[in-house]
């Protein structure tokens, strides 16, 4: 993925949020990034425990695990948390694995409660894009693409694990097709996202667990 303007990859930032929960206002729990330079993470990530103390959905602890109480020892005070973030992600373009639930319900609604200014600006959806290009699955969960391209059998739901799981979907998978269909800027990946650029499509093709994997899977289906 290069810049329009010359041969160097373009950057952008790949992000996760685990929230409160689905009711607005949906508030940020935990926030991890990374910069991107084209398919390849670059630098140290970001990652961070918020620490609002609203009360937190039930079903949303069942699913993170981060309870009110453990935010209160752990969190971040919300406004340090924000502006590091905000710092880290400087003006780059953002994308995430659902980035109308990331962005639109929960990061931008954020710092406009909190009176921050926010230089961020949206870039693309993965999930948009997954959609465009990879046909037919059963859904587009973040799990089921990872399980139909082998990459991973179960989801830890933190920000940091997610984040990592996409960038190997995006550098392993997605990208390397884009990129066979002369998809190279960041533009014209975001017009994938939104459908306005048409590729052929991607078909998953797992590996073939080994035979030592079989057994362990069916030694776990039966404990």
């Amino acid at each position: 993925m290069t810049d329009s303007g010359n041969n160097h990859p373009d950057r952008w930032v790949l992000i996760d949020t685990e929230t409160t929960g689905l009711i607005d206002p949906v508030y940020p729990v935990e926030i991890a990034a990374r910069i991107m330079r084209g398919w390849e993470p670059e630098g140290e990530p970001f990652r961070e425990l918020i620490n609002f103390d609203v009360p937190m959905e039930p079903a949303a602890v069942r699913i993170h695990r981060y309870t009110r109480s453990y935010l209160r020892d752990q969190g971040s005070p919300p406004r340090e948390a924000l502006e590091r973030f905000r710092l880290f992600a400087g003006d780059l373009p953002l994308a995430s694995y659902n980035l109308s639930f990331d962005w639109d319900r929960v990061l931008a609604p954020t710092f406009r409660r909190m009176n921050m200014p926010d230089t961020m600006k949206p870039g693309f959806c993965v999930l948009e894009l997954v959609r465009n290009i990879v046909p037919r699955l059963y859904n587009y969960r973040l799990i089921t693409v990872l399980k139909a391209f082998g990459i991973a059998e179960q989801q830890k739901h933190h920000a940091l694990d997610d984040v990592d799981m996409v960038v190997r979907l995006l550098r392993e998978k997605i990208g390397p097709h884009l990129e066979s269909h002369r998809v190279t800027r960041l533009e014209e990946v975001r017009q994938c996202a939104e459908g306005r650029l048409k590729v052929p499509p991607l078909h998953p093709s797992r590996r073939k667990p080994s035979l030592d994997e079989l057994l362990e899977r069916l030694l776990r289906a039966r404990q």
